[in-house]
């Protein structure tokens, strides 16, 4: 679900969006580190039970759900997740010059590059569907 990749120049400290083969490039190799993760032993999976409680730090642990969270609900079971978010003991904001908010739904406020507005997410693997 990424829409667009800000990046900063070490340079002249202004901000860019990559380009489509940057950004595949970067979700591919992101791709690789998590499935790395898999193969190497350095994640984890939790097998739900009646009123479990799971707490995950999104903005800290690199994460995806399994193929098997996809399944139909005769297959897998029913699962009904609620989210909660937290806010955090200081607002968390970019210090680096870029805006506290932009307007995903807008166009893109820094020129050429990928810019998927509205949370649609840039479509890196054609061959992989999207799933929500």
């Amino acid at each position: 679900m990424t829409g667009a990749v800000i990046e900063k120049s070490a340079t002249d400290g202004g901000f860019r969006l990559l380009d489509a083969a940057e950004l595949k490039q970067l979700c591919n190799q992101y791709k690789d580190i998590l499935d790395a993760g898999l193969d190497n032993g350095y994640a984890i999976s939790f097998e739900y039970e009646e009123r479990d409680c799971v707490f995950v730090d999104n903005l800290a642990v690199a994460h995806r759900a399994s193929p098997d969270a996809h399944l139909p609900a005769e297959q897998q079971g029913l699962r009904i997740l609620h989210r909660s978010t937290v806010r955090a003991a200081r607002n968390f904001g970019p210090d680096n010059g870029l805006p506290l908010q932009l307007d995903i739904y807008g166009p893109s406020p820094l020129g050429e590059g990928v810019w998927q507005g509205g949370g649609v997410g840039f479509r890196w693997d054609e061959t992989v569907p999207m799933q929500n």
